[in-house]
């Protein structure tokens, strides 16, 4: 452009000198030429000027910068409005988790830094002595990380770890503390955080949330156990407001406009109560106290539920010591609870001995020797593995067996039964298969290997694999009448944008065997803490820790319970088994009352450093159970909610991970079936798009080669005719009832298109 304007402002004035020359006119004549000349240049530069300034309104950019969004800026902005993270509650209402701000002090500098009357606001160099001993005392910052940062070249200096994670009240005690030392340039920065009231509160279960930077908007994000499986529930969705500011930057009262509508994240209500929870911690210390075992777990649930009421491990940590207590020995970010499968050893005697009754293949008053060789592996009893030798009767009844925890007895009933019946069995409980209960990185465990001692083994534990949630998934209908329920984590989930909530009821997933056989494994689990003989949870001592005299060690409320105990073998790293005297999981699964339980509770402890006994878990136990029954009736008041009922839309899930499909839907208090073990679904129950209650059934049929029979207790009739639409089944009903009472192809069997069905309804 002045390389323009030079040669258009140089151009008239040679010609004017060249034409003065040539012509010789006098000086007046000269005078008009120029003045000619200098209006049409004044015409043309004002030509471009106007041609320029109408590019620009026109255009809005000079180069690559917008002018339009620069002018804008000057006197608007906006701003994205951080939506809150929704909270975590207890099953009542007490917060778990919820959105909080921490605290970064910092000091300032900067000599250019001062008030309107001159003031500094800055620390001056002679009260560097001072501002350390208060950084010191203080927060326990080390003097020489103070001095160092005092002595830097920065304008404002922070102080690590120490100078971090302050909380409200804490930074309000350090500001009036620098206030009454009139020590000035010291300041706080607020940093978004998750609150976690409770403490050590099943910690691995619930897991942490932690800031992240998304788009350069801070944002708390789950990394573990509910807070990361329920993120998208939790977080929410910012929104964008624009406002007009003064020549100052400040808003102007009255002109925010709002472009993007704010959407906190929805409420997640957990099953948790918070008084049992709070119980079994301080139950759970005790117990690592007393045993130095390396792992330890427990969790109560509801028997007529499914809800899981408290769950914790050891060892653990808190929100607060989460850098440090991680360091412990045999520490695990995996939640026992669903994350790491194990061998559980002979609480697993329980769905043998149900499988058994259910299929008419054990008389429990015939009796077997005590001697069992299974190709070139011998099964022995506990008895003869710890004293070489018989302390207990050669020759005993089933009943008496089961009482004693006779592997070679539940043994024979495997062999009598044959792998083919067990391993049915096994599918019905849905052994080796996620509960899908919402879990994230839930562990599938694994059925017996494809040999004749793992398939016989299984039968007391041993050469399969399972998590506690699997074990409490199958429990349910040995509790119960036979019907299994899917263990829920999630009370209620409610969506505090338009106060409607989803409010779970139990979920009926089948009925792998009958009330009959169920009642008298109950039976057959009470012998086991009452029978003075063969009982293993029988003390002739007693415990004095628990005022119990000789007689059952598991007493609640002055009731013996219906329990079963375990010592499983652990499977070591180089192969086999470990081999030390007390290299085993112990463990015990207690139901309460025993003719009709209302409670449930499993604890497992590996590895005890201490001489072992069954009081251990018996100290846990009692007490929790008793105070579980104390709070029957607040468990039971809870499952209500007064918020308005709520909606849920049906997506597309053609093609989707039928597993991670399922999760969700949990999620989202939905009850969804997976049909088959196929990678896709291939068509679904519901229409996408569909608005459905809380709790529905959706069937999610996947690519699966195999079209394998679900159990289909309690499904209504239009679920059973989708289902025999999609399989090419031929249904004849009988009863007049709206719900599946039994079906003529067995759950859990391969079915063929064109074969007959025959489904019994009832009410």
């Amino acid at each position: 452009m002045i390389k323009f304007l030079k040669k258009l402002f140089s151009l008239p004035v040679r010609k004017i000198s060249r034409n003065a020359r040539k012509t010789k006119l006098r000086p007046e004549t000269n005078r008009k030429h120029v003045g000619k000349s200098l209006f049409f240049l004044a015409i043309a530069l004002f030509t471009i000027f106007i041609f320029r300034f109408v590019w620009l309104i026109t255009d809005n950019h000079v180069g690559d910068t917008n002018l339009k969004v620069m002018a804008t800026r000057n006197y608007q902005d906006t701003v994205a409005v951080q939506a809150k993270r929704g909270t975590i509650f207890d099953r009542t209402g007490a917060p778990i988790a919820v959105d909080s701000s921490t605290y970064t002090i910092y000091v300032v500098l900067d000599k250019t830094q001062v008030d309107t009357n001159g003031n500094p606001l800055y620390v001056r160099k002679s009260e560097f002595g001072k501002l350390e001993d208060f950084l010191n005392s203080k927060l326990g910052i080390d003097r020489s990380l103070i001095e160092k940062q005092l002595n830097s070249k920065f304008k404002q200096v922070q102080f690590g770890a120490k100078g971090s994670n302050i909380s409200l009240q804490q930074m309000k005690d350090l500001q009036k503390a620098a206030d009454d030392q009139k020590l000035v340039g010291i300041g706080f920065t607020a940093d978004l955080s998750r609150s976690y009231p409770f403490g050590n509160f099943a910690s691995q279960f619930i897991g942490v949330a932690s800031p992240k930077d998304k788009k350069g908007v801070q944002v708390l994000e789950g990394n573990m156990g509910l807070e990361k499986a329920f993120n998208s529930t939790l977080s929410g969705t910012n929104g964008v407001e624009t406002y007009q500011k003064d020549i100052y930057g400040r808003p102007i009262p009255g002109t925010t406009k709002v472009d993007k509508v704010v959407k906190n994240g929805k409420d997640v209500y957990t099953t948790l109560d918070a008084q049992l929870q709070t119980n079994l911690e301080k139950l759970m210390d005790s117990a690592v106290q007393q045993t130095g075992a390396q792992q330890i777990s427990g969790t109560l649930v509801d028997a007529k539920t499914g809800d899981i009421l408290a769950t914790s491990q050891r060892p653990t940590y808190t929100a607060a010591t989460i850098n440090t207590d991680k360091d412990q020995k045999y520490f695990t970010w995996n939640s026992l609870l669903s994350q790491s499968a194990f061998e559980p050893g002979s609480t697993f005697k329980t769905f043998l001995m149900a499988s058994a009754l259910d299929s008419g293949k054990v008389d429990l008053n015939a009796t077997y020797q005590r001697k069992l060789q299974v190709y070139d592996t011998p099964i022995n009893d506990w008895d003869v593995t710890e004293n070489k030798s018989y302390t207990l009767p050669e020759t005993v009844t089933y009943a008496q067996g089961f009482a004693m925890s006779s592997n070679i007895g539940m043994s024979r009933i495997e062999m009598d039964m044959g792998y083919n019946l067990w391993e049915g069995y096994l599918n019905k409980f849905k052994f080796g298969l996620k509960t899908r209960a919402g879990l994230d990185g839930e562990n599938p465990g694994a059925l017996p290997a494809d040999n004749g001692v793992s398939q016989i083994q299984s039968a007391f534990g041993q050469g399969v694999a399972v998590t506690p949630i699997q074990l409490i998934r199958a429990w349910t209908s040995v509790a119960g009448n036979g019907t299994m329920l899917e263990p829920h984590i999630v009370n209620k989930v409610v969506d505090p944008n338009n106060n409607t909530s989803l409010v779970a009821q139990p979920e009926v997933i089948g009925r792998p065997v009958s009330n009959s056989s169920v009642e008298e494994v109950r039976k057959l689990m009470l012998t086991v803490n009452t029978d003075p003989v063969y009982g293993t949870s029988y003390s002739s001592s007693g415990d004095p820790d628990q005022n119990l005299g000789p007689g059952p060690l598991f007493m609640v409320n002055g009731q013996p319970a219906a329990v079963k105990t375990g010592t499983a073998q652990i499977a070591a790293k180089t192969g086999g088994y470990m081999t030390g005297a007390q290299d085993y999981l112990y463990s015990a699964v207690v139901m309460y009352p025993a003719d009709k339980p209302e409670f449930i509770f499993y604890m497992t402890v590996k590895i005890p450093s201490e001489p072992w006994t069954l009081k251990y878990i018996a100290r846990v136990a009692n007490p929790l159970l008793t105070r579980a029954e104390s709070l029957k009736d607040e468990i039971d008041a809870s499952r209500t909610s007064e918020d308005k009922a709520g909606k849920v839309t049906v997506e597309n899930y053609k093609d989707a991970d039928p597993g991670n499909t399922a999760d969700s839907l949990r999620r989202t208090v939905l009850s969804p079936v997976i049909l088959g073990t196929g990678a896709k679904v291939t068509a679904q129950s519901i229409a996408a798009g569909e608005k459905v209650a809380a709790n529905t059934r959706i069937l999610l049929l996947t690519n699966d080669k195999d079209q394998v029979m679900p159990d289909m207790y309690e499904w209504s009739k239009a679920e059973v005719e989708q289902l025999a639409n999609w399989y090419g089944l031929k249904v004849t009903y009988e009863g007049s009832g709206n719900q599946v009472e039994s079906q003529s192809l067995a759950a859990a069997t391969n079915v063929k298109k064109g074969q007959s069905l025959t489904v019994k309804l009832g009410s």
